[in-house]
């Protein structure tokens, strides 16, 4: 029998999320809008998204967070990767008592001995190598080589093209971008973001934005509670 997913909130990269379901033979049953939507410049709008999905598969129903109930042989997965992802899923546990999934990508390679917490996504073409252990809502997404030995944060999101070298720390709500490079053997704090591009060569303190090659701090940034 096939998995119904539920997917609750929206984003850019809800495409992401429908290509690795459908991959693995799930069904994308709802999507549970838990904010008005945001349109920024380039966005494409759900229905549009969603109007494509059509094209290809049965398209999932939209519904609110108010007037959604869960039922039988469901399994759930955050739509955001922002910071208020988390807040979502506090929410989803408060309401309802559920559980998160995870969702790999039939192309990815997860190594057996690699953990998962629940919420983790892994998207195409990626590599999670031996010992790597990525904790509770970690986004991974499409061509990222996570390398042996790794720790991943809670609700931490590697971008496309990432590489990160083994035997390193990376803290809570980390993000790396697209295409950056993390060598080996190096902590990254709480809440740091790695630029696309960047080139890290060593330890990154908490809440700052680094970049460039060589990777400098070019930015605090402003304190994150969660």
């Amino acid at each position: 029998m096939s998995t119904k997913l539920v997917i609750f909130g929206t984003s850019n990269i809800l495409s992401d999320l429908l290509d690795a379901a459908y991959s693995v033979g799930w069904s994308v049953s709802t999507i549970v809008v838990h904010e008005p939507e945001s349109i920024e410049p380039r966005s494409v709008p759900l229905q549009e998204r969603l109007a494509r999905v059509a094209e290809v598969w049965d398209a999932p129903q939209v519904t609110t967070l108010d007037a959604f109930t869960p039922g039988e042989g469901e399994s759930y997965l955050l739509g955001p990767t922002t910071p208020r992802r988390r807040h979502l899923a506090e929410l989803v546990r408060q309401r309802w008592g559920l559980r998160f999934c995870t969702l790999v990508h039939r192309t990815a390679y997860v190594s057996p001995l690699a953990k998962l917490a629940e919420g983790v996504f892994v998207g195409a073409n990626s590599v999670i190598a031996p010992g790597t252990i990525l904790d509770e809502h970690v986004f991974v997404n499409r061509g990222v080589t996570l390398g042996h030995d790794n720790r991943i944060g809670a609700f931490s999101r590697i971008q496309p093209g990432a590489n990160l070298g083994g035997l390193s720390v990376y803290g809570r709500g980390v993000t790396v971008g697209l295409g950056a490079t993390v060598l080996e053997r190096l902590c990254i704090g709480d809440h740091a973001v790695i630029a696309g591009g960047a080139v890290v060569l060593a330890d990154v303190p908490a809440a700052v934005m680094v970049a460039g090659v060589p990777a400098t701090v070019r930015k605090q940034l402003a304190p994150n509670h969660d």
